[in-house]
């Protein structure tokens, strides 16, 4: 009985190598036989929308300037956050509005300069530690 369980267990083993070796040998289809089929890729590198994280309207630049600054995106509640710590509060007008955004690339504050917009400034010495808002 030992000997058949072990002709058992052996053939178990070398049937997964018996597979591979298969697979390996020239009895596959010739490369002629088999469809070939090309992925084309819809890749694009242009933008196609622009997309913003604005925040408000707020009635002040001051009042947009201080939500800014205890953002989840700038100050964030740990673990999950802060977001950006070091983004730049800025804010630019919106027919009476305000609105609020915080970023980092230095082409932000050009988008915010073309709108109009200004640089927050948290606790301004010069304005008795008041928030102000710096025009770009």
């Amino acid at each position: 009985m030992a000997p058949r369980l072990v002709s058992m267990v052996v053939g178990a083993l070398l049937a997964p190598l018996a597979s591979a070796v298969s697979l390996r040998s020239g009895s596959a289809a010739a490369p002629a036989d088999v469809a070939v089929h090309t992925l084309v890729s819809q890749n694009s590198t242009h933008m196609k929308a622009q997309m913003d994280t604005e925040l408000g309207p707020f009635n002040t630049v001051e009042e947009a300037c201080d939500y800014c600054f205890s953002s989840f995106t700038k100050a964030g509640i740990p673990p999950a956050g802060p977001v950006n710590p070091a983004c730049v509060c800025m804010v630019f007008p919106e027919a009476i509005w305000k609105r609020m955004w915080c970023a980092t690339p230095v082409s932000a504050a050009a988008l915010v300069k073309k709108r109009g917009g200004c640089r927050c400034k948290a606790r301004d010495m010069e304005a008795m530690g008041k928030t102000t808002c710096e025009k770009l």
